[in-house]
C-alpha cells in the first residue's frame, strides 16, 4: 500500500525485527571517491534523539508549506507531510541520515526502524553512491548510477515495481490510473468500511479505526483491484505492506526489546495515531492521506515506534491472499515460495524478495564509496530479517 513507503518509507513492520548482528559493511574511510564524475558521499548513523516522549507535531519551526512545481512528492503520504513540514527537504529530495532524524523528530520512529526505510527506498529507487533519492519521480537533483549501471535516469520511490505497487488504499493501481496522487473515490470506498464497522469516538459514532475496518479495506480493495487491473501482482513485499496496514493507522505495533535476549513484547503507539489517545480517526487519517499535512492538535507517539510482527488477526482474516498476480487470462495465482533457507519465517523470506526481485544486482560490484554505502544499507535489511545468511543484490536493471 503506498502509504507505507513511510516504514518500507514502506520497509513493511514484518521486515523490522531487532538482531544483534552487525552491520554487513567495510570500515568506514573518508577518502575521496569521484566515479562517472559524481563524488561519493558516505553515509553514517545520525545522532540519536535526546527527546523520545510525545509532543506537539508540528512544531513552529516546521509549518506546511504546499510544494512548489519542481518539487518532487510520490504516493507516500506520510513522506510527503514530512516535506510539506520541512522535516526532510522540502524538494522531495532526502538522504539516509535525513530520513532517520526526520522520522525520528516527527513521528518518533526509533532509529532501527528508520534506517530500514531509509535503506529499501535508496537501495531500490535512489543513488547509493550520492547518498540520495526521490520521494517521487526523476529528478535532475538525483543522477544516474555511475556508469549508469540501473540505466539512465534514478527513478524515485514514485516508479512502479521495485517497491511502490497494488492495492492502495488511496492511490489508483500504476496500470489503471494515477498511482501517485490521491483518490477521493478509493477514499471514499474506505470511509464506507469505517462508517460500518468503526468504533464512536469524539468526532462522532464510528470515526474511529479498528482492526476489523482497516482488514475490511484491504480486502475490498485487493479483490477490487485483482479485478480491473490486468497486471495486478503482489509479491512477498507488497503483500507484507498490506498485512502491516492495520499496525501502522491503528496505533499499535509491536515493541521488542532491543537485548538480544529478551522475548516480551509491549503494544506501543504507532505511526498516524494521535499520541495523547493512541486513536486513529476519520479526522486524523484525511489529513495524513489528501491533505499530507499533520492533522490539528496531533502529538506524535511517546515512545519510539519500532515495528516487528503485524497482528495475527489481520493475517489470519486475509488467509486467501498470498503472494502472487494475475496471469494472461486474469486468474490469480500465486508464486513461487522463497527457497530455503529463507522460507523460515515471514521477514526472512521477505528480506529473500527484496534482495533477489528489488535490489538491482549491478550494486554487487561496486567499489569505494559506493560499496561501503551498499553494504551498510543491505547489512541493515540483512539484520532486520532473522535470516541466516545474507543475500547479495540480484535484482533486475533498468526498470
Amino acid at each position: 500500500m503506498k502509504l507505507f513507503s513511510l516504514l518500507s518509507l514502506v520497509v513493511s513492520p514484518l521486515f523490522i525485527a531487532v538482531n544483534a548482528r552487525q552491520n554487513i559493511r567495510d570500515a568506514p574511510s573518508t577518502t575521496l571517491d569521484i566515479q562517472d564524475g559524481q563524488t561519493g558521499v558516505l553515509m553514517v548513523f545520525p545522532p540519536a534523539q535526546t527527546f523520545t516522549g510525545t509532543k506537539h507535531v508540528p512544531d513552529a519551526d516546521h509549518p506546511f508549506i504546499a510544494p512548489g512545481p519542481n518539487d518532487m512528492r510520490g504516493p507516500c503520504p506520510g513522506m510527503n507531510t514530512l516535506a510539506n513540514h520541512g522535516y526532510i527537504s522540502r524538494n522531495g529530495i532526502t538522504t539516509f541520515e535525513e530520513i532517520i532524524l526526520g522520522a525520528g523528530e516527527a513521528f518518533n520512529i526509533d532509529p532501527k526502524m528508520a534506517s530500514g526505510m531509509a535503506a529499501m527506498n535508496i537501495l531500490t529507487r535512489g543513488n547509493p553512491f550520492v547518498n540520495k533519492v526521490s520521494i517521487g519521480g526523476v529528478s535532475p537533483l538525483v543522477p544516474p548510477l555511475p556508469g549508469q549501471i540501473d540505466g539512465p535516469v534514478t527513478q524515485g520511490i514514485a516508479k512502479h515495481g521495485r517497491v511502490e505497487g497494488d492495492a492502495s488504499l488511496t492511490r489508483s493501481d500504476v496500470h489503471i490510473g494515477d498511482n501517485r496522487n490521491f483518490n477521493q473515490t478509493l477514499w471514499d470506498q474506505d470511509l464506507e468500511q469505517l462508517a460500518a464497522l468503526g468504533d464512536d469516538g469524539p468526532d462522532g459514532p464510528a470515526t474511529v479505526f479498528n482492526l476489523q475496518t482497516l482488514v475490511a479495506m484491504a480486502r475490498s480493495n485487493l479483490e477490487t483491484d485483482q479485478v480491473l487491473d490486468p497486471e495486478f501482482a503482489i509479491p512477498f513485499r507488497r503483500l507484507n505492506l498490506v498485512y502491516g496496514a492495520p499496525s501502522l493507522v491503528l496505533g499499535q505495533v509491536f515493541f521488542l526489546n532491543t537485548d538480544s535476549n529478551a522475548t516480551d513484547t509491549d503494544f506501543v503507539p504507532s505511526v498516524f495515531a494521535n499520541g495523547t489517545t493512541q486513536q486513529s480517526t476519520k479526522r486524523i487519517m484525511t489529513s495524513f492521506f489528501m491533505n499530507q499535512t499533520f492533522p490539528e492538535n496531533w502529538h506524535r507517539a511517546a515512545v519510539p515506534v519500532l515495528g516487528s510482527p503485524i497482528p495475527a488477526e489481520a493475517m489470519a482474516a486475509l488467509p486467501e491472499w498470498v503472494p502472487g498476480h494475475n496471469d494472461e487470462n486474469g486468474v490469480f495465482v500465486a508464486d513461487p515460495k522463497p527457497p530455503a533457507p529463507f522460507n523460515i519465517s515471514q521477514s526472512c523470506g521477505n528480506y529473500w524478495d527484496v534482495l533477489v526481485n528489488a535490489v538491482p544486482a549491478s550494486l554487487a560490484n561496486v567499489t569505494g564509496i559506493f560499496k561501503q554505502n551498499v553494504d551498510l544499507l543491505t547489512g541493515i535489511l540483512f539484520n532486520a530479517s532473522g535470516c541466516a545468511e545474507p543475500i547479495a543484490p540480484a535484482g533486475p536493471t533498468n526498470v
